[in-house]
């Protein structure tokens, strides 16, 4: 069983529950299975069960204020009410710092439950009122898109400097250029020898760029670097120069 399963169970059976969990992972559905799993282990059901639906869209103030009526009550016919919030990092900022305030008058025998791919996305304030719980997803799911990029990367010292560049330039448009970088950095892991130390070293680089990114560095700039630290002749030079 994994060990965040198994602190589930093992604070429903005590019922030391703390007012809030973030649960963060690869595998949203899978996130918010186990966000079901620890309710049905609270014996928490309909009317005391809220999973907020935000297919894909940005969570607004008006939802959380629904949520903040919901909660002003203990539960109905359970022993807990538990409000679930998959994909917490689309709250708008608004919603966000709405939701906080909610957070911070904790009612007893109410649980929130937060799921999100995208921790760093999370308002920091918000993540420091819950108890973290990060769940290894059984396998991850790698697109084309993910896998074309993952050879780009593999394969940099293959290409001259304008395709490495226009290679940027499509990155930088992506809508979600971090979830993007995220998916090729596992595909490019299963890709690599990891007893070379120069295909470990480019790793370690894209993963700084996933760090810039999550930073909201300047898209472009971060995409460029990336692109051409891992053309062997450039990296190498930069490197050396570096040394």
């Amino acid at each position: 069983m994994d060990i965040s399963r198994q602190v589930l169970s093992g604070a429903a059976k005590s019922g030391r529950v703390p007012n809030a969990y973030l649960f963060t992972g690869s595998d949203p559905q899978a996130l918010l299975d186990e966000a079901l799993f620890l309710a049905n282990a609270l014996e928490c059901r309909v009317p005391d069960l809220i999973t907020l639906s935000s297919q894909g869209k940005n969570i607004k103030i008006d939802e959380i204020r629904q949520i903040t009526s919901f909660v002003k009550y203990g539960p109905a016919q359970c022993p807990w009410k538990v409000i679930i919030i998959p994909d917490a990092d689309l709250m708008t900022e608004e919603a966000a710092n709405s939701f906080l305030k909610t957070l911070e008058e904790p009612h007893e025998h109410i649980l929130f439950v937060l799921t999100t791919t995208r921790p760093s996305k999370i308002l920091k304030t918000i993540a420091s009122r819950c108890q973290s719980l990060y769940f290894a997803g059984e396998k991850k799911v790698v697109d084309d898109n993910a896998a074309r990029l993952a050879d780009i990367m593999l394969n940099a010292g293959e290409y001259d400097i304008p395709k490495l560049l226009s290679f940027s330039d499509e990155m930088a448009a992506d809508p979600d250029p971090e979830g993007a970088l995220n998916s090729a950095l596992y595909s490019y892991r299963e890709k690599i020898d990891h007893t070379s130390p120069d295909k470990f070293r480019a790793a370690k680089k894209i993963f700084s760029a996933i760090r810039a990114l999550e930073r909201r560095g300047n898209k472009r700039l971060t995409f460029d670097s990336l692109f051409l630290d891992l053309h062997p002749a450039i990296g190498g030079v930069k490197e050396a120069v570096n040394n």
